[in-house]
């Protein structure tokens, strides 16, 4: 099935340099491209074709978040398909697509991806922080005494 997920993803990208002219890479800016063209795409897809949409654009967006932050793609037995990017933090770039296709209220695959940064620092200074519990000088927070 990863074979056909990376197969997706370049297709997006053949698609979208050879009929939409727009030459995107697994990055930032090919996600910024995504969230236009599914912005476009939601106005005036088809409701056939929009279900059909989060395999293909989904497979790019979670290309870039996999070439961009790292991680892998992996199935999970009850949330299918998503890219795992650290133990703690995975990404399921099918439902955003899907979301996104559906409603224009929050819904932003760029925004997805550009929250990616944030909470992988976050989770980091977490791990940090739970080390320190317990160390002279540090308390729990939920500690008052």
């Amino acid at each position: 099935m990863e074979n056909l997920i990376l197969a997706n993803a370049e297709l997006v990208r053949k698609v979208a340099h050879e009929q939409l002219g727009a030459p995107v890479q697994y990055d930032e800016d090919g996600v910024r491209w995504l969230d236009g063209y599914i912005d476009v795409l939601r106005d005036s897809a088809s409701e056939e074709v929009k279900a059909k949409l989060p395999n293909t654009l989904g497979s790019f967006l979670g290309e870039c978040i996999r070439q961009a932050y790292g991680g892998q793609w992996v199935k999970d037995p009850e949330d299918g398909w998503m890219v795992r990017i650290t133990e703690d933090l995975s990404a399921h770039p099918f439902n955003k697509v899907a979301k996104h296709l559906a409603s224009e209220d929050g819904e932003s695959v760029l925004g997805f991806f550009t929250a990616i940064p944030p909470l992988l620092l976050f989770a980091s200074n977490q791990k940090k922080g739970a080390g320190a519990i317990g160390k002279t000088g540090h308390r729990p927070w939920w500690k008052f005494w």
